[in-house]
């Protein structure tokens, strides 16, 4: 039986479209990582102290800020945050603490390419390498950093845990910008905070940015529900977005206030 044109059509067009479908559905899976990780160039810091710590896979830039003190913190940035840039801050900040700022693999003069699996396993290997100068370490993480953070935190015994605009999870997240496609079968970067909140024990402080249009608040919500009551602190920032949350002016004070 001959198909008449418009059905012709019909099927051309079908054709067409599944195609394409299929064609972003893998160019989303073959990209995933360049969309999630933006590694930042090496910098100079004068009169500030580096370490380069070599896992055995990779070796990995560490910022030291206020070396000496007795209890430490490690930082993890975000997906395009130069960590270099938080030396003069964090050094009032966090004055009675060493802090170690941590360059991701591939990035800021760290070796290697940002995957999630090498991103834990280093945080495992810093955190376990730095743990021996001090009496404790509190862990802190922001936007994607949070997701290393919180697995960290699931991981090891850590003293108090900060996340600045966390999110659930990549999948989750990638739901929202690409919900007609299937984002839990593409995503394998999956970087599931709320996943693992259960298994912190640490009292957490989650910081969120009222005009975030990075990571929406319900995100942000999912992950904090999933942590025990008694042990979160939640605090949402007015007039600042997901770039701009730290010159809240009570951005520091809260923050400064819980780590004691």
């Amino acid at each position: 039986m001959k198909i008449p044109k418009s059905g012709r059509d019909m099927i051309s067009f079908i054709v067409i479209m599944s195609s394409t479908y299929l064609a972003i559905c893998f160019l989303l899976f073959l990209l995933q990582r360049q969309m999630i990780y933006f590694p930042t160039a090496e910098v100079k810091a004068p009169g500030s102290e580096d370490i380069i710590l070599d896992t055995g896979e990779v070796r990995i830039k560490v910022w030291v800020i206020n070396p000496g003190r007795e209890k430490a913190l490690i930082y993890f940035g975000g997906n395009a945050e130069n960590v270099a840039y938080n030396i003069d801050d964090f050094k009032r900040l966090f004055s009675e603490r060493t802090v170690y700022l941590i360059n991701y693999r591939g990035y800021g003069g760290s070796s290697g390419s940002p995957h999630e699996e090498g991103l834990y396993s280093d945080a495992l290997f810093v955190y376990d390498h730095f743990l021996k100068r001090h009496s404790s370490a509190a862990v802190m993480g922001r936007s994607v950093g949070s997701a290393v953070a919180t697995y960290l935190a699931s991981r090891r015994d850590t003293e108090k845990l900060i996340l600045v605009t966390p999110f659930d999870s990549a999948v989750s997240v990638a739901k929202n910008l690409y919900g007609f496609f299937p984002m839990s079968l593409i995503i394998q970067e999956k970087l599931d905070s709320v996943g693992r909140a259960a298994k912190i024990t640490a009292d957490t402080l989650i910081i969120t940015a009222d005009e975030d249009k990075i990571i929406p608040y319900k995100n942000t919500a999912k992950l904090a529900k999933a942590f025990k009551k008694e042990q979160l602190q939640m605090a949402l920032l007015k007039e600042v977005g997901h770039n701009t949350v730290h010159l809240h002016p009570d951005y520091r004070k809260i923050i400064k206030e819980f780590i004691r």
